[in-house]
Formats: structure tokens, C-alpha cells, sequence
């Protein structure tokens, strides 16, 4: 007698294979949400880019404004390491010495940035208190002021040319950072005025 064909039944999935197959799900969503959180920070600092930019542009008009002779009288000579490679806080960085003046953005040194995009002047902090000073609160933004003889860079002989004879160019640098980053990580802006 001939044994009738074993007939094969459906095959399920091993145990091992069911948490092979999660752990790559896992693995998938946690890079999912990995993503969306690095992505959710860059928005962020997307958002408070513009403030920032907001603030170093709203003090370069007030610079543009007043007289130059006194940025020409606190002018230093440009430090060998590149100024905005300069950690915040360190010399000849010096915290932004104008007074605050309510409702005007272009003055201060300390400020509040919201999650909504508002600015606002921080009061109670003593003048001069560094950028990187510990004593700043959690989350303070700091406006620093640089003003160096001549241009930002040093320039051939044949470009200087190109300034009027007697001209002495100063480089106004500007910055922003928030208590705890680095240099890398501030918003920056100079001018060039010419005297």
C-alpha cells in the first residue's frame, strides 16, 4: 500500500523571527523619532536665527545713527585668532554698553527670547556681566560689541587703494549668543564705517 502524499501545511513564523522583526521595527520608529526631534530643533533655532538677526540689526542702525567718533576712540587693533572665532566672554569682546531703552531692541545687553518669537529686555542683571558669565539666568541672550582698526580682513595693497587717502576704516563687529553656547554656535554681523 502506498501511503497517501504528505500534504504540507502553512508554515508560521518562528519566535525568532517575530522579535527579529520587532527589533527592526524598533530600530525604524526610534530613527523615526530621532529625526523628528533634530528636525523640530532646527525649526526652532530656525525661528530664533531671525531674532537674532533681528537684534544685530536693529544695534547696527542705531551704530549707523549716532556719531562715530566714539567707536573710532574704543577701537582695538584686530586679535591674530579671527574675532568671531573668539569665545564669548573673552576680551576685546565686551558686553554691548548701551543702556536698555524700552521698546527699542537696538539697545541692551541681556535679553529673553520666547518660544513665539518675542524679545524682551532682561533687567536686574548688573552692567558688564559677561556673556559666559555663570551668573547670567538659564537661557539669557547676550549682545556683544568689537570695534577693530581697519577692515574685517587683511586686504591686498591694491584693494586698500581703493579707500580715500587719509581714510581710517573700523570694523564694528556684532553678536549674539545664548548663556552656554560657543562661538560657533552665535549669530554675528559687522559693518565697516570709514572716517
Amino acid at each position: 500500500m502506498n501511503a497517501p502524499p504528505r500534504s504540507r501545511l502553512p508554515r508560521g513564523a518562528t519566535l525568532v523571527e517575530v522579535l527579529v522583526s520587532m527589533v527592526i521595527l524598533a530600530l525604524a520608529a526610534a530613527g523615526a523619532v530621532a529625526g523628528m526631534v533634530f528636525a523640530s530643533r532646527d525649526v526652532h533655532d530656525g525661528q530664533l536665527l531671525q531674532v537674532k538677526r533681528l537684534l544685530l540689526e536693529a544695534s547696527t542702525q542705531r551704530l549707523w545713527l549716532a556719531g562715530k567718533a566714539p567707536l573710532l576712540a574704543e577701537a582695538v587693533v584686530r586679535p591674530n585668532t579671527f574675532p568671531t572665532d573668539l569665545a564669548p566672554g573673552t576680551a576685546p569682546w565686551r558686553v554691548d554698553p548701551s543702556p536698555a531703552v524700552g521698546g527699542d531692541i537696538g539697545s541692551g545687553a541681556y535679553f529673553k527670547l520666547s518660544a513665539s518669537g518675542q524679545v524682551e529686555p532682561l533687567t536686574g542683571i548688573s552692567a558688564g556681566t559677561a556673556c559666559n558669565a555663570p551668573t547670567l539666568p538659564e537661557g539669557t541672550y547676550c549682545r556683544e560689541v568689537l570695534v577693530t582698526v581697519g577692515l574685517p580682513r587683511d586686504v591686498p595693497t591694491a584693494a586698500s587703494a581703493l579707500l580715500p587717502a587719509g581714510a581710517r576704516p573700523m570694523t564694528v563687529w556684532m553678536r549674539v549668543v545664548r548663556k552656554g553656547d560657543n562661538a560657533a554656535r552665535a549669530q554675528s554681523h559687522s559693518e565697516v564705517f570709514v572716517q
